[in-house]
């Protein structure tokens, strides 16, 4: 068994900073039209007196005006990055409230943009408005400054950026969004939880992130958007397959193939493949399924497509190989150096099987 870890010791004297950048929990319902719309961070405080009774020190910054997930890009995750940093030495860990339907994608963009992380940042956020009697954003909220305050001998206990939502902890870029309607609307198919929160919080340190060696934080503003998701299905037609691989400026693509890596084996697909290689695109092989690794050995089709040049995206999401690509790409790297990042873990967002470890 791991050695799990009850906590339930208050850190007394921590200091978190709070951002808030838009979403559902702090939202409001219109009462004339029924819909939820954006409304000023104060409302989220006015119905959180809890904040206050937590013992922490909690300072908040505002998107302002708040963003809706679905409106959130690399310009957002470079201001999230910029406000993390310039406020890294005042605080304790960070926590990121924002909407669930692109948490997944921001939290592998700043997986990679935060480098040499070594303080909490946690991204959470609701199915329902915090103000609503059956909201699920209290809990989240404050577990995840719980958890984003958590030390143990001075030191952070989750120092990497996680999604907590309905009493999990999962590393942010092994997550993908898998419910719209349900409070547990992530799953971490490919890694474990990092704590699971009952009446504590149970966390299971050895599946933790801990950089080797401690250096000061290295935030990264640069990103590529020059990529694209090619999202394979049984009679795709060689017209959408090329106009995909034939986008002007195209750098990168994720492709997203049947079980463990596999596609079809016609000629003109595999040539295509081909040709795009060669002309410096990267491309990603990643499954479909919601669980398990691409193994491009395993069977002949996924054979071929090695053969053409794919790079395979192991046990990658597609919102952490997509953000990977235009992090990569964003910092200048080359094809060859795109491709040798991609079969390596930056920060635990993969697993690479031994046999293909330098």
């Amino acid at each position: 068994m791991h050695n799990y870890m009850d906590m339930h010791t208050q850190q007394e004297k921590a200091s978190i900073l709070l951002i808030y950048t838009g979403g559902t929990i702090g939202m409001i319902e219109n009462p004339e039209t029924g819909v939820l719309e954006s409304f000023n961070f104060q409302h989220l405080k006015d119905n959180m007196p809890e904040l206050k009774k937590l013992g922490y020190s909690v300072a908040t910054i505002q998107f302002d005006p708040p963003m809706d997930s679905s409106e959130m890009g690399p310009d957002s995750w470079m201001k999230i990055v910029k406000i993390i940093a310039d406020n890294y030495q005042k605080y304790d860990g960070f926590v990121v409230l924002h909407g669930t339907d692109t948490m997944s994608y921001t939290a592998s963009a700043l997986s990679f943009m935060l480098e040499n992380l070594s303080k909490p940042v946690i991204l959470t956020g609701s199915q329902l408005p915090i103000g609503m009697l059956r909201t699920d954003g209290k809990e989240n909220l404050i577990t995840a400054i719980e958890i984003a305050a958590a030390k143990e001998n001075g030191l952070p206990l989750v120092p990497e950026v996680c999604i907590f939502f309905e009493n999990d902890l999962l590393r942010g870029n092994r997550t993908s969004k898998i419910n719209a309607d349900n409070f547990n609307a992530f799953r971490s198919y490919n890694y474990p939880a990092l704590a699971h929160a009952g009446i504590y919080i149970k966390y299971d340190l050895p599946q933790v992130y801990h950089p080797v060696s401690r250096k000061p934080l290295k935030p990264h503003y640069l990103l590529d958007r020059n990529i694209a998701i090619l999202k394979l299905f049984p009679g795709i037609s060689p017209q959408v397959v090329e106009s995909i691989l034939n986008i002007p400026g195209l750098k990168g693509v994720v492709m997203e193939t049947f079980g463990s890596g596999n596609a079809p084996c016609e000629e003109w697909f595999l040539n295509m493949l081909k040709e795009a290689v060669d002309r410096g695109i990267v491309i990603v092989n990643v499954t479909q399924c919601r669980a398990g690794s691409v193994e491009m050995h395993r069977y002949e089709t996924g054979h071929k497509l090695l053969e053409a040049g794919v790079t395979s995206g192991f046990d990658s999401t597609t919102e952490s190989a997509v953000t990977k690509l235009m992090f990569l790409f964003g910092h200048g790297l080359t094809p060859d150096e795109v491709k040798e990042h991609m079969n390596c873990s930056l920060i635990g967002e993969v697993s690479i099987p031994e046999t293909f470890r330098p």
